[in-house]
Protein backbone atom coordinates (compact mmCIF):
# COMPACT_ATOMS: atom_id res chain seq x y z
CA UNK A 1 0.00 0.00 0.00
CA UNK A 2 3.02 2.58 1.05
CA UNK A 3 4.67 1.69 -2.64
CA UNK A 4 1.28 2.68 -4.19
CA UNK A 5 1.29 6.13 -2.75
CA UNK A 6 5.10 6.85 -3.57
CA UNK A 7 4.16 5.94 -7.48
CA UNK A 8 3.12 9.12 -8.58
CA UNK A 9 1.91 7.70 -12.15
CA UNK A 10 -0.80 5.59 -10.39
CA UNK A 11 -2.42 8.53 -8.97
CA UNK A 12 -5.97 10.01 -9.71
CA UNK A 13 -6.64 13.63 -10.27
CA UNK A 14 -8.20 13.57 -7.10
CA UNK A 15 -5.15 12.43 -5.16
CA UNK A 16 -3.18 15.07 -7.24
CA UNK A 17 -5.91 17.82 -5.93
CA UNK A 18 -5.44 16.81 -2.68
CA UNK A 19 -1.63 16.49 -2.49
CA UNK A 20 -1.51 19.97 -4.43
CA UNK A 21 -3.97 21.56 -1.56
CA UNK A 22 -2.05 19.82 1.14
CA UNK A 23 1.34 21.62 -0.33
CA UNK A 24 0.18 24.72 -0.82
CA UNK A 25 -1.05 24.58 3.02
CA UNK A 26 1.99 23.81 4.26
CA UNK A 27 3.87 26.51 2.31
CA UNK A 28 1.31 29.09 3.12
CA UNK A 29 1.48 28.21 6.63
CA UNK A 30 5.41 28.68 6.95
CA UNK A 31 5.16 31.81 5.00
CA UNK A 32 2.31 33.22 8.08
CA UNK A 33 4.77 31.59 10.65
CA UNK A 34 8.06 33.63 9.26
CA UNK A 35 6.06 36.88 8.65
CA UNK A 36 4.96 36.64 12.23
CA UNK A 37 8.36 35.91 13.42
CA UNK A 38 9.84 38.98 11.85
CA UNK A 39 7.34 41.14 12.85
CA UNK A 40 7.74 40.08 16.50
CA UNK A 41 11.21 40.49 15.87
CA UNK A 42 11.01 44.02 14.97
CA UNK A 43 8.61 44.75 17.76
CA UNK A 44 11.20 43.55 20.52
CA UNK A 45 14.10 45.71 18.71
CA UNK A 46 14.61 48.55 20.48
CA UNK A 47 14.39 51.65 18.49
CA UNK A 48 16.21 55.15 18.55
CA UNK A 49 14.15 58.19 19.19
CA UNK A 50 13.65 61.17 16.98
CA UNK A 51 15.72 64.28 18.45
CA UNK A 52 12.47 66.53 18.51
CA UNK A 53 14.05 69.60 20.46
CA UNK A 54 13.02 72.95 18.41
CA UNK A 55 16.71 74.00 17.70
CA UNK A 56 17.68 77.40 16.29
CA UNK A 57 14.80 78.83 14.95
CA UNK A 58 14.70 82.42 13.03
CA UNK A 59 13.26 85.30 14.29
CA UNK A 60 11.08 87.63 12.16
Amino acid sequence: MFEAWLMGNNWTQEQWLIVSIIGFVIVASLVVAYRLYTIFKMSTKKRERPNLRAGRRLRR
